[in-house]
C-alpha cells in the first residue's frame, strides 16, 4: 500500500478524536484509591488498590491511566480507546517511560460489548457515556457487566440532568450560529468568542437570562479542544441518574454512590432506606441539587451496600488535610471559611495541614465516632480534608540511591513544564534548577555520587541535595 493509500485508509476511518485530539489530563475522581474508599464506606470489602486490575475504557491516549501504573508499579493496567491516533501516542509515551504494567489498545466498543474477556478490579469510563449513541451506552454498561469482578467497582462520568438544561440551551444556540462551519478549530474559537460575549451581564436581564449567562462564562473558558469535543460535538446527550441506574441494572450492576464525596448524600439517603427506594431518592437529591454532572460508582448486584456512613470502617480509612488554621478555630481552605470547636480535632487539622499532602490513619486523628463524624462533615462540605483507601503513593523520604518517578522524569526530558506526581496531582515545574536535580534521580546513583553531580552542575549553589530530596519526597515525586 502506497503513502497515499495509508493515508486515505486512516481519512475513512478517523474518529473525532484522531481530528482534533482531546487534551491529556489527570483524572484524580478516577483513582482506584476514590473508589476503594467509597465502597468501604458503604461497608463492603475492595480489591487491594497496590495490586489492582484496572481498565480504562475511552481514555485517550491513556495519559490518566499512566499516572497510575506508574504510582502501583505492581498493578495492571489497560486503556481501550477507539482513536488509533490516540493510542499511538500513549504507547510510545509508556514505552518512552519503561512501564511494563500498561497496555494500550485501539478498540469499539460495540464489538467489546460481544466478545470482551477478561477481569477487573476498577473500571473507568470518564467522559465517554453522553457522548455516545444510544447503542454505544448500552454496549459501555455491558463490558462492564462483563468485566467487573465480584468486589470491584465501575466510575462512569456523565453530564446530567436537570442541570445540564441551561447547557442544552447554549449548545442549541451554539450549533444554530456555528454548525456549519466546517473547520473544527474555526468552529471552536468562533463559538467561544460568542460565549464569552453571550456570558457578560446586562442591566435589563431578567433571573433565567442571568442564570444562563453564569453558564456562559465558564463554558468560554474551556480549551478549544475540550469545547469542540463537549458543546459542539456532533452527540451530547446528559442523562438522568435514574436512568444510567435503570441501564446498569439491565447489565447486572447496581448503583452504589457518587465518586465526589461533595455529591454522597446520592448514596447515602439514610440506614432506613430501602434499596429499592435508593435511585428514586438519588435522583430526587439531583433535582433539589440542579446537578449537572455525575461520576456514577457501580457495583455487582446483590451486593448490599449500606446506605448510611460505616464510620467503624472509615477508621482503618487515610486522610489527607490542606485547611490553613486562622485562630483557635477558624480554618480556611480556597477562600472558604469555617470553624471546628473541639480543640483536639482543630489540632489534628493544623497537623495534617502541615504535612499535605501525605496522610494519616483516621483513626490516629479521630480516636471516637463523634470525631469520625466531624472529619466526614468536613470531607462532604469542602476540600479541606480527604478521604483515601490507602497512604500516598510514592517515598516519604530519600532511599540510598533516590530515584525519581519515571514519568516525572521523562516529562522533564520531553520539555514539558506540568509534572504528573505519584499521587495524581500536576506540578508546575518549570525552573531550570529543580529539572535538573530531577534529572540525576535515575536511582543510578547513591547519595554521594548525587551531591558529586549536583555540585558539579551550573545549579549546584542553589540547594542542598538534602534540601532537594525533601522537596521532591514531599511533592510525590520520588519512587520507593
Amino acid at each position: 500500500m502506497t503513502a497515499g493509500e495509508q493515508q486515505a485508509v486512516h481519512a475513512a476511518t478517523a474518529t473525532p478524536y484522531d481530528v482534533v485530539a482531546y487534551p491529556s489530563a489527570l483524572f484524580p475522581e478516577t483513582l482506584p484509591d476514590r473508589m476503594a474508599m467509597v465502597a468501604r464506606l458503604h461497608g463492603l470489602a475492595a480489591p487491594d488498590i497496590a495490586t489492582a486490575r484496572v481498565l480504562e475504557l475511552g481514555g485517550g491516549d491513556g495519559s490518566n491511566i499512566i499516572g497510575m501504573a506508574t504510582a502501583f508499579p505492581h498493578g495492571r493496567f489497560a486503556n481501550i480507546d477507539i482513536s488509533a491516533s490516540a493510542i499511538a501516542r500513549g504507547t510510545a509515551m509508556a514505552k518512552s517511560i519503561g512501564l511494563t504494567n500498561v497496555i494500550m489498545a485501539v478498540g469499539d466498543i460495540l464489538a467489546l460489548a460481544e466478545q470482551f474477556e477478561g477481569e477487573f478490579d476498577f473500571i473507568i469510563a470518564h467522559g465517554v457515556y453522553a457522548w455516545v449513541p444510544a447503542p454505544v451506552r448500552a454496549a459501555l454498561l455491558r463490558v462492564i457487566g462483563r468485566a467487573l469482578a465480584p468486589d470491584g467497582v465501575a466510575f462512569v462520568s456523565y453530564n446530567a440532568y436537570p442541570g445540564c438544561h441551561m447547557r442544552m440551551m447554549l449548545r442549541e444556540m451554539l450549533l444554530f450560529e456555528f454548525g456549519g462551519i466546517e473547520d473544527p478549530n474555526e468552529r471552536a474559537s468562533v463559538a467561544r468568542a460568542w460565549l464569552a460575549h453571550m456570558g457578560e451581564a446586562r442591566p435589563d436581564d431578567r433571573l433565567v437570562a442571568a442564570a444562563l449567562r453564569n453558564v456562559a462564562r465558564p463554558m468560554a473558558r474551556k480549551p478549544l479542544a475540550v469545547l469542540h469535543h463537549d458543546e459542539l460535538a456532533e452527540i451530547w446527550e446528559p442523562q438522568h441518574i435514574s436512568s444510567v441506574a435503570a441501564a446498569a441494572a439491565a447489565e447486572g450492576l447496581a448503583f452504589l454512590n457518587d465518586a465526589s464525596p461533595l455529591q454522597f448524600e446520592s448514596g447515602f439517603p439514610g440506614a432506613d432506606t430501602p434499596e429499592s427506594d435508593v435511585v428514586a431518592e438519588a435522583q430526587r437529591f439531583d433535582h433539589r441539587a440542579i446537578a449537572f454532572f455525575h461520576e456514577t460508582l457501580l457495583v455487582r448486584a446483590g451486593r448490599s451496600p449500606r446506605r448510611a456512613p460505616d464510620f467503624d470502617a472509615m477508621a482503618d480509612l487515610w486522610i489527607a488535610g490542606r485547611a490553613e488554621r486562622q485562630g483557635q478555630d477558624r480554618f480556611s481552605c480556597d477562600g472558604s471559611d469555617f470553624t471546628l470547636s473541639d480543640a483536639p480535632l482543630a489540632d489534628a487539622l493544623e497537623a495534617l495541614s502541615g504535612i499535605w499532602p501525605l496522610r494519616r490513619k483516621v483513626a490516629d486523628v479521630a480516636p471516637d465516632r463523634e470525631r469520625s463524624e466531624a472529619l466526614y462533615s468536613l470531607a462532604t462540605s469542602n476540600e479541606a480534608v480527604t478521604l483515601h483507601a490507602g497512604p500516598r503513593p510514592g517515598a516519604t523520604d530519600a532511599s540510598s540511591h533516590p530515584c525519581a518517578s519515571p514519568l516525572a522524569r521523562w516529562q522533564v526530558a520531553a520539555g514539558l513544564p506540568l509534572i504528573h506526581t505519584l499521587d495524581h496531582r500536576i506540578i508546575k515545574l518549570d525552573e531550570a534548577g529543580p529539572r535538573a536535580f530531577l534529572a540525576l534521580l535515575d536511582g543510578s546513583r547513591d547519595q554521594a555520587a548525587l551531591a558529586a553531580a549536583w555540585a558539579a552542575s551550573p545549579h549546584g549553589g542553589e540547594v542542598s541535595v538534602a534540601a532537594a530530596l525533601a522537596q521532591f519526597a514531599a511533592a510525590a515525586l520520588l519512587v520507593e
